[in-house]
Order: structure tokens, then C-alpha cells, then sequence
């Protein structure tokens, strides 16, 4: 992220008031002259933070504390970035987040092979425990599908978990679950209160096609994505729905890439059904046309990049309310499948948890959507959907104070080198974006100061309670 000009220095800052070298503060802090983007629209206002929560707006009275200049920026929301993969190097992607203005992630757990899904999510937790930059919440992956138990189910509803995945793709690594599992999962999920959130691939026709493409011999990388066609996603969408359906409980589809699904949410919601859309960044910023060149390889993620009719269906639908979050499925480290000397042997997923506010920032308002719909989005609908709203996702009297300042006047360039990640390497290279982070604060604390980590910064929590 780039450093913006124009702003008072980050030594005249804290001048000003009671900041530590940690980054924690003492007594009172005022963010002055912001547009602030609260649930009820966009003000013009100070907010005032006293200890990890916001004390107000107009605040009148002493003078006292800290005060950070944010005029001609927006202040937002903290970001809850709905899907992402961390755990392996959560100190790395943590920070990662914090610099593209996320202060709470909800993270898979990764289950080992034979590890029951309450295990990995309590080992999870303790590698969340003293590493993490931002708050993290827990979802929990259902690692081995026939083998998960009404047990296991009632252990995670005690260690406080708000939701668990099942995937319907992915039979090589013995993650799809059959049509049975997902209905007995649904239908529990009513009773203990966790939200079931479904990865819909038909897992079963990919083999076929991945089976046809190599029988003629077609093994370059662009075969990944297409043996994964849009009819396959459309097919598991429609069906996870009606099975939901059967099962009355709600559902929440990860990472929608087709206009079909779309429509089919649109549909099912107009029956009644109560059906949560989730899109990534990446599936509105790059589209399929990248699988023709020689660079395919780079592009791989599951599902992949769709047509650019679908990109566009998938802004529409983020325009008029069907899409409920915008994710990043940001993995730490790239799957690696077992070597072959095909394309199944290949590497996939992305990094993306720095750059999903602010790509959502620059190309949102460059197509024309509010400041407000993209608070929404990045914010409060993950925190209402899972369940941490009010304490996250708005900036309200009483909520965390996790804030983000804006400045829309930045224009820069993304370098994979420059991002805070680890990798090294990212889709979105090249890209010039519209507007730069300035302040980023997690429940009162600023972690990140004009491009810089304040401190130590690890003053991330997991939201998961102890064992």
C-alpha cells in the first residue's frame, strides 16, 4: 500500500495524544473530520473511541487525548473477511489483513486425516493463540464426511463455533460429502445454531471430465478450469438448495461464480428459502480469459475464473442485493496435489486478504457502488450472518472499535512484492487501484499507521472461547 501525501506526520500524530509504542492508548481517542459510514448512511462527524469500543459520535467536553486527522477520507467498518485459509502461517496472513484493512477473519480450520473436526478446531485455536495480528474466528471444515457424528456435532455447538463446511467436489481428497450427509448436517444445524456453509462443485461429474480430457490427451493447465464448467456449479447450487430446503434450515453458498446460481438464489429466496450468497474478490477482478495464455498456471483456483458474461452477472447481483458477502478464499500457501505431468498435478488457490477492500474500493465506486453497499459487503453483512454483529461489522456506540480510514485520492500500483503476505506472488499484479489505507485499528488499537505495523501488533484474538 502505498504512503499518502498531504497528511499530517505519524510523529505529529501521536504527539497529540497517549499512544504507547505498542500501539494501545490510553484514555480517549478522536478520529475528526471523516465521512463516516455507519448502518444509517454517510456523516460528516468525530467519533470517539475510549478503550476497545466506540464511546460516540460529536464528542463534546475535554479536549483530552489522541486525535487523528482523517479529513477528506471515509472512516469504515474494520473488514470481516468471510472465507479464508490461514492456518499454517497465521502470523503471516494476519498481518496481511490487517494491511488491506480486514481486522477480523473467519478461517477454516485444516483437519488432518483421521483428526475429528472438534480436535483440529481446538488445535486451530492454539495456533491462532499469541500469533495472530487481527481477531480471528473459527469455522470448521468437515474433514471426513462419512465419518462425522451427531457427537461431533453437539462437541462443536459447545466449543462455540458459528458455522462448519461441507464441501460437495473434491472426492481425491475425501472431502465430498454425499447428498445424505449434507441433509443430516443441515437438518442438526437448526437445532445447535451453527450456519452450514456448502462448496458446490458436482465432485463426481469433474472426475468425468477430468477423466475425458486426459483420454484425448488434453493436459495443459487451462484444463483445470475446464473440466470444472459452469453447469457443474450450477447443478450443486440448485441441489444443496433444495436440500436445505427439505431440511428447513438456512444455507450459505461459498465463492458463487455463475449468473445460474444467481438466479437460482434469486428464485429459491422468492420461495421463501432463506439462502446467504458469498462472492470473491477474484471472481469479479480477472475472468477466464487468462487460461489462454501462457501464464494459465497462475490463475488456477476452484471454482476458476468464469467469462466475462459472468463477471458481469456477478456485479449486478452485488449491485442489487442478492450477494450478501465479498470474500477473498485468501490460502496462505497454494494447494499442491500430488505431482503428475498434467494438469491435476497442478497448484491452485490465491492470496488475496490484503488487497480484498481495497479492490473492492477502487472497482465498487468506479462502477458506481456506494460507499455504504460496500461497508455492507466487506463488513456488516459477514458480521450479521455470522453472528458477531453488533460487536463487529458497523461503527455504533457500544461496538468494537475496529476502524478503517480511507483517503479516495491515492492512485497506485499493485506489486506482489510490496504486499505483506509472504508469497511473493499475486493475481491482481499490475493493477492500478484507487484510493489508499491510511489508519487501521483493531477494538481501539492502531496496528497499521500510514504503511507501517505499529509495534509488535500481535494484539489479535481468537473469537473461538477456550476449551
Amino acid at each position: 500500500m502505498p504512503h499518502t501525501a498531504g497528511r499530517a506526520s505519524a510523529a505529529s500524530v501521536r504527539a497529540q495524544g497517549g499512544r504507547d509504542r505498542g500501539g494501545s492508548l490510553s484514555g480517549r481517542l478522536i478520529i475528526r473530520g471523516g465521512r463516516v459510514v455507519t448502518p444509517g448512511g454517510v456523516r460528516r462527524t468525530d467519533i470517539e473511541v475510549s478503550g476497545e469500543r466506540v464511546a460516540g459520535f460529536d464528542p463534546r467536553g475535554s479536549r483530552d487525548g489522541e486525535v487523528i486527522d482523517a479529513r477528506g477520507c471515509y472512516v469504515l467498518p474494520g473488514g470481516i473477511d468471510s472465507h479464508t485459509h490461514l492456518l499454517g502461517d497465521v502470523a503471516s496472513g494476519t498481518r496481511s489483513a490487517a494491511f488491506g484493512g480486514t481486522t477480523t477473519a473467519l478461517c477454516f480450520t485444516n483437519p488432518r486425516p483421521g483428526e475429528s473436526a472438534p480436535n483440529a478446531l481446538i488445535r486451530g485455536r492454539r495456533e491462532v493463540e499469541g500469533r495472530a495480528v487481527i481477531d480471528v474466528d473459527l469455522h470448521a471444515i468437515i474433514g471426513e464426511p462419512g465419518r462425522i457424528s451427531t457427537a461431533d456435532l453437539e462437541h462443536l455447538k459447545r466449543l462455540g463455533v458459528r458455522a462448519i463446511k461441507l464441501f460437495l467436489a473434491f472426492p481425491e481428497q475425501g472431502l465430498m460429502a454425499t447428498d445424505g450427509c449434507l441433509y443430516e448436517v443441515l437438518h442438526a444445524s437448526v437445532r445447535h445454531g451453527f450456519l452450514v456453509k456448502v462448496h458446490c462443485e458436482n465432485g463426481g461429474v469433474i472426475a468425468a471430465l477430468v477423466a475425458d480430457h486426459l483420454a484425448r490427451r488434453r493436459k495443459g493447465p487451462a484444463y483445470f478450469a475446464y473440466s470444472r464448467p459452469p453447469d457443474v456449479e450450477d447443478e450443486a447450487i440448485g441441489r444443496t438448495l433444495a436440500i436445505a430446503h427439505l431440511a428447513h434450515a438456512p444455507v450459505y453458498l461459498t465463492h458463487m461464480t455463475t449468473a445460474g446460481g444467481i438466479e437460482r438464489v434469486r428464485a429459491a429466496r422468492a420461495n421463501g428459502q432463506m439462502a446467504y450468497s458469498e462472492v470473491c474478490i477474484h471472481h469479479l477482478l480477472l475472468d477466464a480469459s487468462l487460461y489462454r495464455g501462457r501464464r494459465a498456471s497462475r490463475f488456477l483456483v476452484a471454482p476458476p475464473l468464469r467469462s466475462r458474461e459472468n463477471v458481469e452477472a456477478l456485479w449486478s447481483a452485488v449491485a442489487d442485493g442478492t450477494v450478501d458477502t465479498i470474500a477473498s478464499d485468501h490460502s496462505q500457501m497454494r494447494y499442491q496435489p500430488p505431482l503428475t505431468n498434467d494438469f491435476t498435478g497442478l497448484p491452485y488457490g490465491f492470496a488475496g486478504i490484503e488487497l480484498r477492500l481495497p479492490l473492492l474500493l477502487s472497482e465498487g465506486m468506479r462502477r458506481g457502488l456506494s460507499i455504504r453497499r460496500i461497508a455492507q459487503l466487506s463488513a456488516t453483512r459477514p458480521a450479521q450472518v455470522f453472528g458477531l454483529y453488533p460487536r463487529k461489522g458497523a461503527i455504533l456506540a457500544g461496538s468494537d472499535a475496529d476502524l478503517v480510514v480511507w483517503d479516495p485520492r491515492p492512485r497506485w500500483e499493485v506489486k506482489a512484492s510490496a504486499l505483506h503476505d509472504g508469497i511473493g506472488a499475486s493475481p491482481y499484479s499490475g493493477m492500478t487501484l484507487q484510493g489508499s489505507i491510511r489508519y487501521v485499528f483493531l477494538r481501539g488499537r492502531l496496528v497499521v499507521d500510514d504503511g507501517e505495523l505499529v509495534g509488535s501488533s500481535l494484539s489479535g484474538r481468537c473469537l473461538i472461547p477456550a476449551a
